[in-house]
């Protein structure tokens, strides 16, 4: 899943509007833990129907058309609520056959998590006491995520880009991508409060950047030291 907001309407931003973006956000990655549990709950259904592609496309419907709802209470926060839930039931299958996979998936999987936990706060202290001005980055962060989803959409295609080399490359690029993409929205979120942006848009982008920090993360981890079955 890919960071593909837009800015909605704009809302006055304050320090207790900043406080409840991050209270948005650490609800997201609660319900994104409910979401999984659910998903294991419910493994076998997912796993022999494919019905977690339905929960995907349902997923990336709320991203495309969050503009819409979420200046709209109190569908904003339903769907907002949502949203995590559903990242976790349809992440379920791929964190299952990292465990069933690899004989050490369950110790990676940890590793992961607390890299994710490092290099997300290594990106925050960066971004809150840097002296750069980080906004100068979203057209090339843009362009970025435009090129990851083309390498994710063309690894399907062309074997080529399956190597463990080119695996390596494009997840190490995605480590490193949504590490600056944690820091540049870390920073808007703390400078924008005389331009205003909508709260759940900024909650929601920092969560997707977190979320795929954590699969690039994953992956690269995998390339490295997955020993499967």
């Amino acid at each position: 899943m890919h960071n593909t907001l837009s800015p909605s309407t704009p809302i006055s931003l304050n320090k207790s509007t900043e406080a409840q973006i991050y209270s948005l956000f650490a609800m997201s990655l609660a319900l994104t833990c409910v979401g999984i549990l659910l998903g294991i709950q419910f493994s076998a259904i997912l796993l022999n129907t494919g019905l977690h592609f339905f929960f995907l496309f349902a997923e990336l419907g709320l991203i495309f058309s969050a503009r819409f709802w979420m200046d709209k209470t109190p569908l904003n926060y339903i769907l907002f609520g949502l949203f995590p839930v559903l990242s976790g039931f349809t992440i379920t299958p791929y964190i299952l056959s990292v465990l069933v996979g690899y004989a050490n998936g369950g110790t990676i999987l940890m590793n992961a998590f607390a890299s994710t936990v490092f290099m997300a706060a290594g990106s925050a202290v960066f971004a809150r006491t840097t002296s750069w001005n980080l906004s100068g980055l979203g057209r090339a962060m843009i362009f970025g995520l435009i090129g990851l989803i083309g390498l994710s959409l063309l690894q399907f295609f062309v074997p080529a880009l399956r190597t463990t080399g080119m695996e390596l490359a494009i997840s190490g690029f995605g480590v490193v991508f949504f590490a600056i993409f944690t820091a540049y929205d870390v920073q808007r979120i703390a400078k924008l409060g005389k331009m205003g942006a909508n709260p759940f848009m900024l909650a929601l982008s920092l969560y997707l950047d977190i979320f795929n920090l954590f699969l690039y993360i994953l992956r690269f981890m995998l390339v490295l030291y997955g020993d499967r079955r």
